[in-house]
């Protein structure tokens, strides 16, 4: 059950507390009302790792709107009733990952559990949308999904399983490499089965997301964590550049896509970019 009122209000932010049963465990959303009073949204935004991503995508897309790059937009913030970011770490891998990746959990000590991205999911669709539906009056519009890394893999996976759940997957830096790319082979059954993919898609990642790029970017961590960034060879922008190459392969006629590498960014300092990029294209705003 969702609390009758806000937990907190500020201006055209709120914040409620909804339980799943899906998941079995209460989630924090954040709400946010982007445009002139009175306004329906054309869309509602989804987003996950609300606790630290809400305030900057709210913040950026009313900047946004003072141009009328963008129209008017309900953000739908996906987060936990913790504090911030950091106390999410072991809670968002339950969620974001759709399986278990065992090299992943042999390299890192007591690794916090995953594979419960098919009870999110349904979280998602049969409970938070209805929800969002029935208390803002949203269910005509576009639902637009944006995610970051553990959050880009939760969007490919949605997008190759249940690819109708959105209009547009706007999915920055994925962990493609999670469970030994599992979602290459998701691609690959899904063109097997299917002749066309009705979605707005949009790719985005930093330049340095490469494995000498994550060198640097650990460089003032501790030894144990350069250890692990160091112990496997990533590459995400290739990862990337080859999801991207196999969809265009496919010239599934319902398909838009476009993809992005960011210049001199690291997988930390990309996501507002990727965000900001995505909406751009999605939304149709200048250019």
């Amino acid at each position: 059950m969702a609390d009758p009122n806000p937990a907190s209000v500020l201006a055209d932010t709120e914040a409620h507390h909804l339980h799943s049963h899906a998941v079995g465990d209460d989630f924090k959303l954040f709400i946010g009302r982007c445009g002139p009073e009175g306004a329906e949204p054309a869309a509602v935004l989804y987003l996950t790792d609300a606790n630290g991503a809400f305030g900057s995508a709210v913040d950026q897309i009313r900047a946004m709107q003072l141009m009328a790059h963008l129209p008017p937009i309900l953000v739908v913030g996906i987060g936990y009733p913790v504090g911030s970011l950091g106390e999410t770490v072991d809670i968002r891998m339950r969620d974001l990952t759709p399986s278990v990746d065992q090299l992943y959990v042999d390299l890192v000590p007591d690794a916090p559990p995953a594979g419960g991205g098919p009870a999110f999911h349904r979280f998602v669709v049969d409970e938070l949308m209805p929800w969002v539906d029935d208390r803002y009056g949203t269910a005509a519009g576009r639902r637009v999904y944006y995610g970051h890394s553990l959050g880009g893999l939760f969007g490919c996976w949605t997008l190759f399983t249940a690819p109708g759940t959105f209009t547009d997957y706007l999915i920055g830096s994925p962990s493609l490499w999670w469970d030994s790319g599992m979602v290459f082979a998701l691609e690959r059954a899904y063109a097997a089965s299917n002749d066309d993919l009705a979605a707005r898609v949009f790719f985005g990642i930093g330049a340095h997301e490469t494995h000498e790029g994550r060198q640097r970017e650990a460089v003032n961590m501790s030894t144990e964590q350069r250890a692990i960034a160091a112990a496997v060879e990533l590459d995400m922008v290739a990862d990337m550049a080859r999801l991207v190459d196999a969809l265009r392969s496919r010239a599934y006629p319902g398909l838009a896509l476009r993809s992005s590498v960011f210049a001199d960014e690291f997988h930390v300092t990309v996501s507002s970019l990727n965000l900001s990029r995505g909406l751009r294209w999605a939304l149709d705003a200048p250019t």
